[in-house]
């Protein structure tokens, strides 16, 4: 699992540039991590995902700092635990469950199938850290 800014899942930042009509140039929009990989894909994935190799958290430590959270009386940040993105480089499909209106399915590399659903069921049961350790969903309690 990965925790970084979520600009950083655009997959086509030209897409996205375009789709804003923008005078400025797909530079100004990506994040380092992303520097010469406009379209990110199952081709330029391996270098992504080493470069974002320090935004990994394992699911014990989410669940750590989830359930801290919760105890610490902040329900406003609650959903900032909630998983956003789901991103098969296999498969060629992009699952988003991204609470705002920014819609990052629609931003996807043309062979990819970009999608908005709850795609929870697909994440292993062992990777699901907002299930504490009775089985309970943290969001629900």
């Amino acid at each position: 699992m990965v925790c970084n800014d979520r600009e950083l899942w655009y997959l086509d930042y030209v897409k996205f540039a375009q789709a804003f009509e923008s005078h400025l140039a797909v530079d100004e929009y990506i994040e380092p991590e992303r520097k010469g990989m406009e379209i990110l894909s199952s081709e330029n994935a391996e270098l992504f995902l080493k470069r974002i190799e320090s935004y990994k958290a394992d699911a014990a430590t989410l669940l750590k700092l989830f359930e801290d959270k919760i105890e610490s009386g902040d329900e406003e940040d609650v959903l900032d635990f909630s998983p956003s993105f789901l991103v098969d480089f296999d498969q060629k499909t992009f699952y988003s469950l991204f609470p705002e209106p920014a819609s990052f399915e629609e931003y996807v590399p043309s062979d990819w199938k970009g999608t908005y659903e709850d795609f929870t069921a697909l994440i292993l049961e062992t990777e699901k850290y907002w299930m504490n350790k009775d089985g309970e969903s943290l969001f629900k309690l």
